[in-house]
Parts: C-alpha cells; sequence; structure tokens
C-alpha cells in the first residue's frame, strides 16, 4: 500500500500566515510598508535627485525636528482648528438643507437649482473674493473648508431622503408613530448609511481645502508651513508637511469610518 504524504505539519505552518493577513489593518500596514519601501530605494539608488525628492529618512528627521521645536504642532493646531469649524458648520447647513429639500419636493425645487449651479465651482476659484470678503486670517479658511464640505454633504443627505422606502413611513404611520418619532425613529437611521458616507467625503474634501487655503490665506497651518518653506527651499520640510497632511486625513477618515461602522451595524453592507 502506498503511504500517503502527511501534509498537516505544513498547513499548520500556513495558518499563522493565512489569519495575520486576514486582518485587515495588518494588510494596511504591509501597502504602506511597500509604498515607503519603493520611496526609499528610488531615492537611495539615485534614480530620482535627493534634492526634488528627498529620502524618507530625511522626511522623519524633518518632522522630528519639527515635532521637537514644537512647529509642527503650532501648524497642526490650526489647521484642525480650521477644518473642524468649517466642517461643523458645512454639516449643520448641508444636513437641515438635504433633509428639507429631500423632504418637501416644492422647496427643493428652488433650492436645488441654485446648489447644482454652485458645486461645480471647485474652493479654490472662491480664494480671491474670499480674501476680499474676510481678509487674510481665520474666518476665510472657515469659510472655504465650508464651502467644500457643505455641498457632499447636502448631496448624500438630499439622495438619503429622497431614495428612503415609503414603506417604511407608512407602516410607522399605521402604527400609530408621531411626527417626531417619524423623523427620529425611521427616517434618520434609514437615512444613516447614505448620509455617513457622504460626511467621511465632505471631511475629506474639507482637509484639502484647508490646506489650500492655508497656501493663500493664511499665517499659520499645514499649507502655510509647506509654502514657506518651498520659498526657503526647505523640500525636506515641504515634503515632511504633505506627509503629515496624508498622515492626518487617513487618520481622520480612519475613524469617521470606524464611527460608520459601529452606528450602521445593523445594515446589510456592515454585515461582512
Amino acid at each position: 500500500m502506498t503511504a500517503v504524504p502527511d501534509r498537516s505539519v505544513p498547513a499548520a505552518r500556513k495558518m499563522p500566515w493565512s489569519r495575520l493577513l486576514a486582518d485587515k489593518s495588518v494588510r494596511a500596514g504591509l501597502g504602506l510598508a511597500a509604498f515607503f519601501a519603493f520611496w526609499q530605494a528610488v531615492t537611495g539608488l539615485g534614480l530620482v535627485d535627493g534634492f526634488l525628492l528627498p529620502s524618507p529618512f530625511a522626511v522623519a528627521q524633518a518632522l522630528w525636528d519639527m515635532a521637537v521645536d514644537g512647529s509642527l504642532w503650532i501648524h497642526l493646531a490650526a489647521s484642525l482648528q480650521r477644518v473642524a469649524v468649517g466642517f461643523l458648520l458645512a454639516c449643520v447647513v448641508g444636513l437641515a438643507l438635504g433633509l428639507v429639500c429631500g423632504w418637501w419636493r416644492s422647496v427643493s425645487d428652488f433650492v436645488r437649482p441654485v446648489v447644482e449651479a454652485l458645486r461645480p465651482i471647485p474652493p479654490l476659484a472662491w480664494i480671491p473674493i474670499t480674501i476680499l470678503w474676510f481678509g487674510l486670517g481665520d474666518a476665510a479658511s472657515y469659510f472655504l473648508v465650508f464651502l467644500g464640505a457643505v455641498f457632499p454633504a447636502f448631496v448624500a443627505t438630499y439622495t438619503a431622503v429622497r431614495g428612503l422606502d415609503r414603506n417604511q413611513m407608512n407602516a410607522a404611520l399605521c402604527l400609530g408613530a408621531k411626527p417626531w418619532q417619524l423623523f427620529w425613529d425611521v427616517l434618520i437611521p434609514a437615512s444613516l448609511p447614505i448620509i455617513l458616507p457622504g460626511l467621511r467625503i465632505a471631511l475629506g474634501v474639507g482637509w484639502m481645502c484647508v490646506v489650500t487655503a492655508e497656501l493663500i490665506a493664511a499665517q499659520t497651518g499645514l499649507g502655510y508651513l509647506i509654502q514657506q518653506s518651498r520659498m526657503l527651499f526647505q523640500i525636506n520640510n515641504v515634503v515632511a508637511g504633505m506627509v503629515t497632511i496624508g498622515l492626518v486625513g487617513f487618520a481622520m477618515s480612519a475613524i469617521l469610518e470606524r464611527i460608520e461602522r459601529r452606528v450602521n451595524a445593523w445594515a446589510p453592507s456592515e454585515r461582512n
């Protein structure tokens, strides 16, 4: 009789790796590690001039130096404050306007043409008139972040309300639901799976807008740090500022995504 080879040991050895790679955070970490390894290889082998694109180690050193002297935290705090204020204003206006327009078609017929006419205008085009209105300071940055974030919030909310299954509303009315119960217990929960991803997109757009505003219309912030470093030919600091923007944006998106998964745990899209 031919002996069957025992493959249990190799299979057992493969199990830890397969379980490790099944973790989403591990895969994300490996992707980032591969990106930085490629970056280091390109600069280390001299394929790109080190002055034009500093190596990851040089950028890390610049980040460390700015963190130690405190300048990084000052600019980061200024940017976070501006995006927080502008994003909160955008949420209030976008959510309220989206709910009203989604619920009342007559109001939507008046408001949506104005929104659709303003929405394609990029926030960068608003910078000259924003400086004229608000000058150089936080108010201009608040306004530009608001402009960038309010339209995604509005569109997501309007789409969620208009796409609501009316059978759910009718069933709640048949069970004797009051108007406020209809709003809080049916309309809001059913709309969240669309609204929350829209808010995550709005925050990302707002974060980009605040950096753009700081390049031109601010005296602090990560955008201002990048602009000043460029003028002084401190390319390490320029790339360090860009890396900080990317990492903070990644962290904010991850936090909102985690909140979204927790709030929408009941939704079919979050069950897997």
